[in-house]
């Protein structure tokens, strides 16, 4: 019987760590630390800290990859904005442990912070980024 490696089974995550994304400047009251914990806790070595995505208006922003199974059931990619707090990274790590993009529907407190990608980047990104 073949096993799925965590690669091929677990989304990917891109969390922005930018100019506005994880800086407590723009966002004092939030545990940024925190907020990545929560996502390494769910993604594991799927997470990716990345500089700016360019949705600095709506940061925090983290995207949602979809695995390969999410990816063959039909999972694009999901760009969130606005996470600001624990319970809302929760909401998000929970989707990940739930297979994320195309084998989950996301929770609906999500729904207000899906966005569409960020500007610097929706030209050059790939597809299922989109």
């Amino acid at each position: 019987m073949p096993s799925s490696t965590p690669a091929a089974s677990t989304c990917r995550v891109v969390l922005c760590r930018g100019c506005c994304c994880g800086t407590l400047d723009k966002h004092p009251d939030t545990d940024h630390h925190l907020q990545t914990d929560q996502l390494r806790a769910a993604a594991g070595s799927n997470l990716t800290v990345t500089g700016c995505l360019g949705n600095c208006e709506r940061s925090n922003t983290i995207v949602v990859l979809p695995s390969a199974a999410g990816r063959a059931a039909g999972g694009r990619g999901t760009w969130l904005g606005r996470i600001l707090d624990p319970a809302l990274t929760q909401a998000v790590a929970d989707w990940i442990a739930a297979g994320g993009p195309g084998l989950a529907d996301p929770p609906q407190r999500l729904a207000p912070h899906v966005q569409p990608p960020g500007r610097r980047i929706a030209a050059a990104a790939p597809a299922d980024a989109r």
